[in-house]
């Protein structure tokens, strides 16, 4: 009884298993990975400066915004009391109405636009 110990097909099997051995171990050695606490290449993605103040602007344009309708609002709302019965008046205060919003609009991306002052540096000067 002659058993040849060199069949291709054991081989290939068994490289086939050590390789998803491998390949396991690995999987379950990176899974266990934590993240280290200090940057290893020195950028810090999460507190960028330039980003929050960016941000912190954005958020105050629209703070101011919000207020400034609110104030329209009121403000409309009170001289609609007043106008009573009066169409001609309702009218007129409906068209300013309209024009102020737009104002407040306005105010918004006009600040907004400051928020994003890129490029408006001395160039080093």
């Amino acid at each position: 009884m002659n058993i040849d110990h060199r069949n291709p097909r054991v081989r290939r099997g068994f490289a086939f298993v050590a390789l998803a051995a491998v390949l396991g171990l690995t999987a379950v050695g990176l899974s266990q990975c934590r993240l280290v606490g200090d940057t290893v290449t020195g950028v810090d993605l999460r507190s960028n400066p330039g980003l929050n103040a960016r941000s912190d602007c954005v958020h105050q344009c629209n703070e101011k915004y919000k207020a400034c309708r609110r104030g329209e609002e009121a403000r409309h709302k009170s001289t609609l009391r007043t106008c009573g019965n009066d169409n001609s008046c309702k009218k007129a205060e409906n068209t300013l109405h309209q024009a102020m919003h737009k104002q407040c609009v306005r105010d918004m991306q006009e600040c907004k636009r400051s928020c994003y002052n890129e490029g408006a540096g001395t160039g080093g000067n």
